[in-house]
């Protein structure tokens, strides 16, 4: 990872945006482009930034995580005003399928795909909803997307699902929305594996020997760098990532970025990798992009 390229891409959504932007999502959206070895157009972006924010109403919940939904579309290979009118339509089949408004919903949205059944993505919401009726909400619409993607029956895809949830928990995770997003993307490796569980431990293990502190809102980026397998590579780089100065107040977002660069690398360097992986990956991605947009609006509302 060329930090030199993070850096200069920070500093260039910094200047495009002003600095009332909130430095988390710089952070993120700049990680998106420098994970792919890309230095940011500040007028593209901005540009395209504006397009989103203007398809959007006054109050709609785009508005909330229009920035880093701009990295997101701007990485897709097609016409940015093809992609937002793709999520718009997306998003409103969902809504037509009674999942609520919400920053979720619009990630459940760029993650569906056109051939995608929504009665199966309901179904999946549904049967993980029938194991955590508290606990599932809007924020679990991603992952019903990406396990509706993979092939079989739904309650088998979210017992696998439960039996990580509670391997993860009983070996000191701790229950809650973040466990069962990992646990559900883990379904996207395929039949339940004990050394995936291992992995996930392993990761945590590693970071906290680096000085670092893991919290409950980096359990999905956890899920990402055990499936990489490279573990000791992105714990090592999430401790540097912590030291750059960029991340001086915001020293949690350096496993979240960690996560991202290694599974870029992880998609860019292995041939054959399955759609369910490369969709898990994404999933985690984008959702990171969402609850970083969240963390920041409560900050700036309890300022």
């Amino acid at each position: 990872m060329e930090k030199r390229l993070l850096e200069d891409n920070v500093e260039v959504l910094r200047q495009a945006t002003g600095s009332w932007m909130d430095r988390r999502l710089v952070l993120m959206t700049a990680a998106q482009f420098a994970a792919k070895g890309q230095k940011v157009d500040g007028q593209a972006f901005l540009k395209v930034s504006d397009l989103v924010k203007k398809s959007a109403s006054m109050f709609s919940p785009l508005r909330g995580i229009y920035f880093p939904m701009t990295g997101l579309i701007m990485a897709k290979d097609s016409h940015p005003e093809i992609e937002i009118n793709r999520l718009h339509h997306n998003y409103k089949t969902l809504r037509m399928a009674n999942m609520r408004s919400s920053a979720f919903t619009y990630i459940a949205a760029f993650l569906l795909e056109d051939h995608m059944e929504v009665s199966r993505i309901s179904a999946v919401y549904e049967e993980m909803k029938r194991h955590h009726r508290f606990l599932t909400s809007y924020d679990d619409y991603p992952a019903a997307v990406i396990i509706a993607k993979r092939d079989g029956r739904v309650n088998e895809l979210i017992e696998i699902s439960e039996r990580y949830y509670r391997g993860l928990n009983e070996n000191g995770l701790w229950k809650g929305n973040d466990l069962q997003f990992l646990a559900n993307m883990l379904v996207m490796s395929g039949d339940f594996q004990h050394d995936l569980v291992n992995n996930v431990l392993y990761t945590k293990d590693e970071l906290t020997r680096q000085g670092l502190k893991v919290k409950a809102m980096h359990y999905p980026a956890l899920g990402v760098i055990a499936l990489t397998g490279k573990i000791k590579e992105a714990t090592a780089l999430a401790a540097q990532l912590a030291e750059m100065k960029v991340f001086k107040w915001y020293k949690d977002m350096a496993i979240i970025i960690a996560a991202t660069f290694v599974s870029q690398e992880y998609i860019d360097t292995s041939a054959g990798l399955t759609t369910a992986i490369q969709a898990m990956i994404q999933a985690q991605q984008a959702s990171a992009a969402a609850t970083t947009a969240a963390i920041a609006a409560a900050s700036s509302s309890g300022s």
